[in-house]
């Protein structure tokens, strides 16, 4: 936690194979543990009951100058002091450990390229330490995952350059919390683990052992950290607990359905008895002093993509508890969108590339799209296991229309008509900035086809508009190949693919999702061809939340 002050940085000597050790309290240095296995229990999410009702007792980190590489990222606590230092075998630093740490601070500073993956990837070094209610130290697999974090798992989350995007953005704001990295090596961890699975870099289909201790470590302190009830809240470090926990949970290999739910009514008590959405969205003539514009941005960005995970995991048909507590309050998610939009301009300042501030200005609205697009996925997602669940209990299918889905459908092609139109401007010399702005437009013009045609698919509308959805789903997925890493963009994918009898269409789309996706879609087109039946979407989704038999 960001008040842990008082604790020097420790500077270790390598370790062998870069297992990982754990700093404890009285300062000595002890082997982690073997990790738990996948039968622990989780602790319980009971202790949010005892959060404070408001925000008196919040915490908001000060930003700092930001020209300061780390600077947004540090609590007012550890003013000179660095998230982690680094070990002996750098001869910048030395072997003394900092009594003051400004030095460690100055080396940052001064020698990390700002924008350019510099968390890790300028740091050559073994071993990184990070204090805090927590301390770790990282191993030489855990570096590596920090580093892949940056400029690999990040680009499955996001459209914008690396660099620049918001999950590097969360890396170092939260570079002061030893649980909140441990969530982000742990999900980094999984993420590797499951590329190189499909690649045969692995030898078994087991969860890495070493990404479930760092995710269990890291739910165990958070937990106690919350137990500490005379310590303010944390909310970056709560949001981001919550992000990671649920990004690690939906790519387990057999999702934890009732955890995920847990974990989904867990972040709505913290909605409601911190009430941080009222405190971010207030007004500026309201707004408390405590919290910085770029603070406030940068909270109600994390907020909405916590938001979004907990709509994705409603495909697992879990979860959904925030979705719906958002549904609830449509000014308050509009408030949330508004706020957020210059999250990355506030918070990178005079280091943001004027053309990633002008992809922010054009993307707006994209941004106002997508969590339009949230809210519909919510009462489709409902909508659709409602028509499964009468499916697999006999009821005749028939068509049964939803009038506000269909309304809200209507109404985001109304109010981004221009987003949509951007999709039929012809490619002939057009420069390469038209193209990039085509390109985004129709990532969220595939997914909001795709959802489209879900829908029109579970309210039992007629083939010939399936396929009239389909074919305007096609024609803006063409425009999408270098997007096709991110998840929402495959997830839109995977429901043209059932959908389309092109096999041209269908060999490029297969070749386009991820392995799980690939995997398990392999599996229910084999079943589709001997039991000839149609393949729902949602078959999909029940076969992907547990994937420990055939992966």
């Amino acid at each position: 936690m960001p008040g842990d002050s008082a604790q020097l940085i420790k500077v270790g000597k390598r370790q062998s194979k870069g297992r990982s050790r754990l700093a404890d309290d009285n300062g000595s240095t002890v082997q982690e543990r073997s990790p738990p296995s996948n039968s622990q229990d989780p602790p319980s999410w009971a202790v949010l009951d005892d959060l404070p009702g408001d925000t008196t007792s919040s915490e908001f980190p000060r930003d700092f100058p930001r020209d300061e590489v780390l600077g947004p990222s540090l609590p007012v606590s550890l003013v000179s002091a660095p998230a982690w230092a680094h070990s002996p075998e750098s001869s910048a630093l030395g072997t003394a450990p900092f009594s003051d740490n400004g030095g460690a601070m100055d080396y940052l500073v001064t020698h990390l390229s700002p924008g350019s993956l510099s968390l890790v990837n300028h740091i050559g070094l073994s071993q990184i330490h990070i204090l805090g209610h927590d301390s770790l130290t990282l191993g030489h697999e855990e570096y590596e995952a920090l580093g892949h974090y940056q400029n690999g798992f990040c680009l499955v989350h996001t459209s914008k350059a690396a660099a620049w995007s918001f999950p590097v953005l969360l890396l170092q704001k939260v570079s002061y919390s030893a649980i909140a990295l441990r969530y982000a090596v742990a999900v980094a961890l999984q993420d590797l683990d499951a590329r190189r699975h499909t690649e045969g870099l692995t030898i078994s289909g087991q969860e890495s052992a070493l990404a479930l201790s760092h995710f269990t470590r890291a739910s165990s302190a958070f937990r106690e950290a919350i137990r500490q009830s005379a310590k303010p809240v944390d909310h970056v470090e709560t949001l981001a607990t919550f992000y990671f926990h649920y990004v690690y949970l939906t790519h387990q290999r057999a999702v934890d359905k009732e955890e995920l739910h847990k974990l989904s009514q867990a972040v709505v008590r913290y909605l409601q008895r911190s009430s941080i959405g009222d405190v971010l969205t207030r007004s500026t003539a309201e707004a408390a002093t405590a919290i910085t514009p770029s603070m406030r941005s940068f909270l109600c960005r994390l907020l909405l993509w916590v938001y979004r995970e907990d709509v994705y995991a409603m495909g697992y048909r879990c979860a959904g508890e925030v979705a719906r507590y958002m549904s609830d309050c449509p000014k308050l998610l509009r408030r949330l969108c508004v706020v957020s939009r210059p999250a990355l301009q506030l918070n990178w300042g005079t280091l943001y590339p004027t053309e990633q501030r002008l992809d922010d200005v054009f993307s707006a609205q994209h941004l106002d799209m997508l969590v339009r697009m949230l809210q519909l996925q919510f009462q489709i997602t409902e909508f659709g296991w409602s028509a499964m669940s009468d499916e697999c209990s006999g009821t005749p299918i028939s068509e049964a229309r939803n009038a506000e889905i269909e309304e809200k459908l209507d109404l985001i092609e109304t109010d981004f008509s221009a987003t949509f139109q951007m999709i039929t401007m012809p490619d002939d010399n057009n420069p390469n900035s038209a193209c990039d702005l085509v390109e985004s437009a129709a990532v969220f013009v595939t997914i909001y086809y795709a959802w489209k045609m879900i829908y029109y698919r579970c309210a039992g509308m007629p083939e010939g508009r399936i396929q009239d959805i389909l074919a305007m789903l096609m024609q803006a997925a063409q425009h999408t190949i270098r997007k096709v890493h991110l998840k929402d963009l495959r997830r839109a994918l995977l429901a043209a693919v059932i959908e389309t009898n092109n096999p041209i269409h269908k060999d490029w789309i297969i070749s386009k999702l991820g392995p799980r996706w690939r995997l398990v879609l392999e599996h229910a087109l084999d079943r589709r061809s001997r039991m000839g039946q149609h393949l729902s979407i949602w078959t999909l989704y029940e076969m992907a939340s547990d994937t420990s038999g055939i992966w």
